[in-house]
Parts: structure tokens; C-alpha cells; sequence
């Protein structure tokens, strides 16, 4: 951190733009201006007065650049990394590729999102590798961190509102603020595209907010064109993973304050894995909407008194669904992702796990993601023993081995009184049953991350199965794909799914399935297809997917049981039901029931597939979004169809409960 700084700038421009400069553009641009001439009415004491109101928004928002500070928390970053992580790992060769395109426009990094120190982890990265850090869009929660906040400004953060609400004037400064960060800074700008951390360990889809705001200079014909940089941040263990667990089960997380994060700090000595990052290959966003930058369109006014068309915010949506994307293609799927994948298929079969078979498992599982196209770290591995091994030992807070070589379950103990239940997001539920769920959801993060790859292929399977089941030897290819569709239009939200990639991510899983021996014959060009008895292989990938459908299955159970009668509810009124539900079937040991089904997020994501699927109306009043079900009878159809999915789940869910030690429901 002491070396000498012979930075690279992705766009250096003939006048560096300071970041004091960049405010004052912002100030005499045209927006502004007229901003400043609707709200004054001509009254220079009142137009005084609103610029200096502006100045102090804009030095609320604005970014910084300390090389000392910036030195001084990559020393302390350094002393962390050694202390938590035997390493982080880039991939240079991408790096340089990267470095190989600066110089002609602005560049957008967007990484993935799933810790809060991705975008420290970014810049500590870039600056150990003399390229410029650029402006990084921050939350407001880390800007009234005492002292940090100012730390990561003058890192270069710039700091943003979560939301605007009708403040017009907030919306202008920020808007002028990221366009000048587009047209005069030659830093580039990272923000993330998915909105905020995933919780869950999955793919969030994306958010187009700042993602329209940085490309809207190029439909306007200010910019000739941007560089759009995916990056792939994995985690081997999340340091917020407890954190996560208790979020999801609806305990709210706790303030962030530069005294809880240091205190935090002092004490973990637990090691936490490797990371790992990657810089996708570059999208001329030029290149990327081709025909559909039509700038003559925006010719006709200032640019700063135009919108986006819809067209265009619909190409911007594309773009950050394929940004999203390749991101997921790129993340690393690490030795433990596989080992929480064998163990769940296992233990919903009732059956124990030895070291030995887990070596075998997680091989087998290697190789059947590989030929999905996934990065593992089993790739190419000669010891895969002690792959596992290590990585048993950095998740032993999860998954142990006893001294009989089984796997278990690692006993844990969480102290629950502290919880304010007045403030929980949904049902207050039972000890036994957080006791239950805690330790199954650690395991079920780390599952999660391959579904990205697994979803599909299981949707293919489980829709196969459903049909055959009416007797017929030969499926045709367009009832499997409406089967398909329907279950991809369901979970779409869920898994991050596009309908512009249905077919390939279709022709693609059944040449997949093909080729690990689940489908009799080759699928190219065929209108038939006949699938393989399905056996233990069919079953990983159904353990996979099983958790979501009975999410899914108790989700709409308790709509039309609960909320079919009544005129409207809220959304935290149906967060807590089907959590009081799920504890309910829990205690009662009912099949198709999972801890996972407690799990906020899939609960949420659920009602707002329904609504997109017009099964579920949502509306506005009083300034709250309110539910009530159709009247079509939709809802009672899909929750007919996830009964039968569910019934065609190869394995008792009641079993994996005896998984955790010590458990008494």
C-alpha cells in the first residue's frame, strides 16, 4: 500500500475533472439552472439561497479522493484479509484484456452483490493493480457512519438516497450528478445493478434506476459509447452469513455503526474461505443496442428536458437482465456449494453421509455442473478428499464429521432472547422452531448459489415426470416446453429467469440431460422425447428445486385457505401467515413442509410472481400496497398444480428434521 501510484485511468480526458470541479459542472448545468429559474420565480435573494441548498446536497452526494486515507484503509484491509481469508483471488488475464479497452469511453463496472464489502473488495482490487478507483454509489446507512463514512468518500463513494419520494429537487441534483460522472469523469463509476445484497446467496433481478441514469447520455448522443463491465464477486463463507440466516427468517438487522463494525472486526478469528473475482468480458453498450439507439429522436430539446423513451428503458432493462446474468456465469461454485448440495439430496432421503461417499458426490457434482458450464473449484482438482476436508473445516460452523467419518449437522446455540419481536417482519415463531431453522438455512445459502445452473434442468425433469405420468412413453417437445414455461413464469423472480432465453436455456438442458443419461436419445431436432427411468441422479437435482416448490405450494396454501375471503391484506399480514402456517405444518411433521419455506424472501418473491402472473391484484391507498386475490379461480389452479408437483418429489421432507442434533419441535 505503500508503493508508488502509476495509475491507469479508464478515460483519462485532456483536463482531469477534480471532484470539486465535478460539483460546480453539476451547479452551472443546464438542468440546474432551470431548476433554479422554475423554484426562484425571478427572486435572486430566493435563487441564492436555493443554490446554496443544492451546494450542500452536493456535498452530501458528492465523491472524494484522498490518496493518503485511501492508502491507510488498503493497510487495514490488508490486516484483515490475512487474518480471515487464506486468499483472494483475481483472474489477471481478464484484468488485462479489461485494461486493454480503456481509453476510448466511460466504463461501468457492475459486480454482483452479496456482501457488504463488495464494493471495498473493488476498490482495494483496482488500486492494488494501479487502476483508478472509480465513483462508487453508496447507501445512506454507511454515510451516517461516524467517521467511515467520510473514510469511503474519500475512497470514492458517492453517496445516494434509498429513495426520493416526491423530492423533485433531490432528483434533479443526483440525475446531473451521474450524467457529469459519465461525461467528465474519467474514472468510470461502479454501482450494483442488482439494487442491494442478496440475502439469500441468488441472483436479485436487477434494478434500472442508476443503470438508466449512467446510459441516459449516451441515448442522448452525449457520449459515443460506454463500456459495461460485469464483475463476479464469489464468497467462499460471507461474513454476514449468521446475519443473513436471521434477516431471512424476519429478525431486522442491526444499525450499522463504525463502532459495531469495528468491534466486529477486533474480534473475528474465524476463517472465512477465499474469495474470488472476475472482470467479464466488456459490452460496447454501443454495440450491445445497436439498431435501437435511434439519437435522432432526442435532437429536438436540451437533453436535460427529455426522458428516456419506453423502448429505450425496455433495452436498458435487457441489458441489466444479461449484466445479471453473466455475472451468475462467472461466479465460482466452491467445494462447500457442492458438499451442501449432496448432503441435502441425502438427507432427504433419510440416508448418512460418510467421507467417502461425500468425496464421490461432490466429484459427481463436479463434473455434471461443469457440463452445465458452471466454474468450480473441483475443476481440474487432483485431491478432491482434501478439498473437502478443507472446506469442511472453514463451514465446521455448518457441516462437521464426526469421529466415525458421518456428517452431521454442527450443533450451534442462538440465544433469541435479545429479539425485539415487536420489530420482526413476520410471525413471531417458536424457539424449537428457530432452533430448527437457523442451521438449515445456513446449509440451504450454500445451496442456493446453484440453482443458477440446477433450476432449469430440474424444471425439464419435474415437468417430464408430470406428464409421463398420464401414461404417455413419448412426450411431445411443445407440451414439455409449455409445462416449462409455466413453471419458469412462476419462478421467475425466484431464479432470475428472462423469457428472451426460454428456448436456448430449454434446448440446452435437454442436450444436458442427454448427455448425463436422463433422456434416451439425442433431443436435436427431435418433436419427441423419451426420458431415462429417473433415478438417484434425477433426484440431486429435484433435491435442489424441492425446497422452493413447497415454498411455493404453502405460499398459495395459505391465500386461498386464509385470504380468499377477505377484501384486501397487506403484504406483512401475508409474511406472517404463512410463516404461522409453515411453523404449524413444521410441529405437525406434515409432508411437503421445509424450514426453508420460512424463508421471507421466497415468501415475498412468491406473492409478487402471482401478482405479475395476474393471479394476485395489487393496488395503492393511503400510501401502502394492498392484496386481494382474482377472481378467475388462477390461484386455485396453480396451487393444484404445485400439489402435483409436490407429490412427485422423490423423497419425505420429514426426515431431514432428524438432521439437526439436539432439536426438539
Amino acid at each position: 500500500m505503500t508503493k508508488r501510484y502509476r495509475v491507469t485511468v479508464p478515460f483519462r480526458k485532456d483536463q482531469p475533472v477534480t471532484p470539486e470541479r465535478l460539483k460546480q459542472l453539476v451547479l452551472a448545468s443546464g438542468r440546474i439552472q432551470l431548476l433554479l429559474d422554475e423554484q426562484s420565480s425571478n427572486d435572486k435573494a430566493k435563487r441564492a439561497e436555493l443554490a446554496r441548498t443544492i451546494a450542500e446536497l452536493l456535498d452530501e452526494i458528492g465523491l472524494a479522493e484522498n490518496l493518503p486515507v485511501i492508502r491507510s484503509l488498503g493497510t487495514m484491509l490488508n490486516a484483515i484479509f490475512d487474518r480471515i481469508y487464506t486468499g483472494v483471488y483475481v483472474n489477471e488475464v481478464k484484468l488485462e484484456q479489461l485494461r486493454s479497452r480503456y481509453g476510448r469511453q466511460t466504463v461501468l463496472y457492475l459486480p454482483s452483490h452479496r456482501s457488504y464489502g463488495d464494493f471495498i473488495l473493488m476498490s482495494y482490487v483496482l488500486f492494488c493493480y494501479n487502476i483508478a478507483i472509480p465513483g462508487i454509489a453508496a447507501g445512506m446507512d454507511f454515510y451516517s457512519m461516524a467517521g467511515m463514512g467520510s473514510a469511503l468518500r474519500n475512497t470514492g463513494a458517492f453517496y445516494m438516497r434509498r429513495t426520493y419520494g416526491n423530492d423533485r429537487q433531490y432528483w434533479y441534483i443526483f440525475r446531473e450528478y451521474m450524467r457529469q460522472l459519465i461525461v467528465a469523469y474519467d474514472r468510470g463509476i461502479e454501482f450494483f445493478v442488482e439494487g442491494t445484497r442478496s440475502r439469500s446467496n441468488k441472483a436479485l433481478s436487477p434494478k434500472i434506476g442508476l443503470l438508466s441514469m449512467a446510459l441516459e447520455p449516451l441515448f442522448m448522443g452525449e457520449v459515443p459509447d460506454l463500456l459495461v463491465v460485469p464483475v463476479s464477486v464469489s464468497y467462499d463463507r460471507p461474513v454476514e452469513e449468521q446475519l443473513f440466516v436471521y434477516e431471512l427468517l424476519g429478525v431486522p438487522k442491526p444499525k450499522e455503526t463504525t463502532r459495531g463494525l469495528l468491534k466486529a472486526l477486533s474480534i473475528v478469528r474465524e476463517n472465512y474461505g477465499t474469495i474470488y473475482l472476475e472482470f467479464g468480458d466488456p459490452l460496447s453498450a454501443k454495440d450491445y443496442f445497436g439498431e435501437g439507439l435511434n439519437r435522432t429522436r432526442h435532437t429536438v430539446a436540451p437533453t436535460f428536458a427529455q426522458t428516456l423513451a419506453r423502448e429505450e428503458r425496455d433495452a436498458i432493462q435487457n441489458l441489466a437482465n444479461d449484466v445479471v446474468h453473466l455475472q451468475q456465469h462467472r461466479m465460482v461454485l466452491t467445494a462447500f456449494h457442492l458438499i451442501a448440495i449432496h448432503y441435502n439430496y441425502r438427507k432427504y432421503h433419510g440416508q448418512t453421509v460418510t467421507l467417502a461417499e461425500l468425496v464421490t458426490g461432490v466429484t459427481q457434482l463436479g463434473r455434471m455442473l461443469e457440463d452445465l458450464g458452471a466454474v468450480t473449484e473441483v475443476e481440474g482438482c487432483t485431491d478432491v478428499q482434501q478439498l473437502c476436508l478443507g472446506a469442511l473445516d472453514v463451514h465446521r460452523n455448518v457441516l462437521q464429521l464426526t469421529g466415525d467419518g458421518v456428517l452431521v449437522i454442527a450443533r450451534s446455540y442462538h440465544d433469541f432472547s435479545r429479539v425485539d419481536k415487536r420489530k420482526l417482519k413476520g410471525y413471531n415463531l417458536s424457539d424449537g422452531v428457530m432452533k430448527l431453522a437457523v442451521p438449515i438455512f445456513s446449509l440451504q445459502l450454500y445451496c442456493n448459489p446453484c440453482l443458477h445452473w440446477l433450476a432449469v434442468p430440474a424444471m425439464v425433469l419435474l415437468a417430464g415426470r408430470a406428464l409421463a405420468t398420464g401414461g404417455t412413453a413419448l412426450l411431445l417437445r411443445s407440451e414439455l416446453m409449455r409445462a416449462v414455461r409455466e413453471l419458469r413464469t412462476l419462478y421467475g423472480l425466484e431464479f432470475v429467469l428472462y423469457a428472451r432465453r426460454e428456448t436456448v436455456e430449454f434446448d440446452a438442458a435437454l442436450e444436458h440431460l442427454y448427455r448425463q443419461g436422463l433422456l434416451r436419445s439425442s433431443p436435436a431436432g427431435q418433436d419427441t422425447f423419451d426420458f431415462a427411468p429417473q433415478g438417484d441422479l434425477a433426484s440431486v437435482y429435484l433435491s435442489a428445486l424441492g425446497p422452493f416448490l413447497c415454498t411455493y405450494l404453502q405460499s398459495v396454501e395459505v391465500l386461498v385457505d386464509q385470504f380468499r375471503g377477505k377484501a384486501q391484506f397487506t403484504e406483512k399480514e401475508y409474511l406472517a401467515a404463512v410463516q404461522q402456517h409453515v411453523e404449524q405444518q413444521l410441529l405437525r411433521q406434515e409432508r411437503n413442509v421445509h424450514p426453508y419455506c420460512l424463508s421471507l424472501d421466497s415468501i415475498s418473491l412468491a406473492l409478487h410472481s402471482l401478482v405479475s402472473l395476474g393471479a394476485v391484484r395489487k393496488s395503492k391507498s393511503d400510501n401502502v400496497y394492498r392484496y386481494d386475490l382474482g377472481t378467475d379461480g388462477m390461484i386455485e389452479s396453480i396451487h393444484e398444480r404445485l400439489k402435483r408437483y409436490c407429490a412427485l418429489l422423490p423423497f419425505e421432507y420429514l426426515t431431514f428434521q432428524n438432521a439437526v442434533t439436539g432439536c426438539k419441535l
